[in-house]
């Protein structure tokens, strides 16, 4: 029993903070339609930052918003310069981002060098219950994912702005011919997705051994979770992707090595889209 509660709790926590990793993707692929392949490297300059910042003497949460809007910036500058002139042209905002990953790749092992970096835990305690004692900070990500999830959805459901980027979404001819300044919602889109791609990056450093390619492997992770939950899911497709991809690796690592898990995991995601090819939220 209290081994079925700590396998459920380790896969839940691993699908939150892998939904935190996937969801500025989810925002700028399912919202605007652009393949960021840029993602990758976006996480791991937030997490950069985020170490810089501490390093200078910054409080913790200082430095993640000062990493998320540092990379916000970043990628409002690259939408304005480079990506504006491409959104009817995917293939072509594939390879520009996928440009952008390498160059930021290469620009960060100059600026930050390439050895391992760490950046300790605000939060070393664990929180202890009858059953299992929490790891306190991956319990706080955990938390303030759901927030942020279920903040942006209300934003999108509720609100003026949020009305507008649907309307984009379903047809941007009509949205504008009745007013609706396409420029201006695809760059509002595209940076706050960059935004919460370094918050996540800055949030999830003190997990990881932070070095220039941890993006690389939430970057194929995420695009999967985007996919199989559904391509503008951005709060049930999201959850569900990332369990799908995270959570679940967990549970079947138990009856298998790692190594099986991360093979199994990845033939059920083939096997889904296979069936429903626009993912288990997503609508043909």
């Amino acid at each position: 029993m209290q081994t079925a509660i700590s396998v459920g709790i380790d896969a839940a926590l691993i699908t939150f903070s892998l939904a935190l990793a996937a969801f500025g993707l989810a925002i700028i692929y399912g919202l605007v339609g652009v393949i960021n392949l840029g993602h990758g490297a976006m996480l791991t300059l937030g997490a950069y930052l985020a170490w810089y910042a501490v390093e200078s003497g910054a409080p913790f949460f200082v430095a993640v918003l000062f990493a998320a809007v540092g990379v916000g910036l970043i990628g409002l500058v690259f939408e304005h310069l480079v990506i504006r002139h491409f959104y009817h042209r995917p293939f072509d905002t594939l390879l520009l981002t996928w440009g952008f990953f390498l160059i930021s790749t290469e620009l960060i092992k100059i600026m930050f060098g390439t050895s391992f970096r760490s950046i300790p835990s605000p939060f070393p305690s664990a929180i202890h219950t009858p059953f299992y004692d929490l790891p306190a900070y991956k319990t706080f990500v955990a938390g303030l994912t759901v927030v942020l999830l279920l903040a942006t959805a209300l934003v999108l459901l509720k609100t003026s702005i949020g009305i507008k980027i649907r309307a984009l979404i379903q047809n941007r001819e009509m949205a504008s011919l009745l007013g609706l300044n396409i420029a201006a919602t695809y760059k509002l889109v595209f940076g706050f997705g960059c935004f919460m791609a370094g918050l996540a990056g800055a949030l999830l450093a003190p997990m990881l051994s932070i070095d220039p390619y941890i993006g690389n492997v939430f970057l194929i992770r995420s695009f999967f979770v985007v996919i199989v939950g559904g391509i503008g899911q951005l709060l049930g497709g999201t959850l569900l992707g990332s369990f799908f991809i995270g959570g679940s690796e967990t549970i079947l690592a138990l009856v298998s090595s790692q190594v099986v898990a991360q093979v199994a995991v990845f033939f059920i995601a083939i096997v889904i889209l296979r069936f429903r090819p626009q993912g288990l939220f997503g609508e043909k």
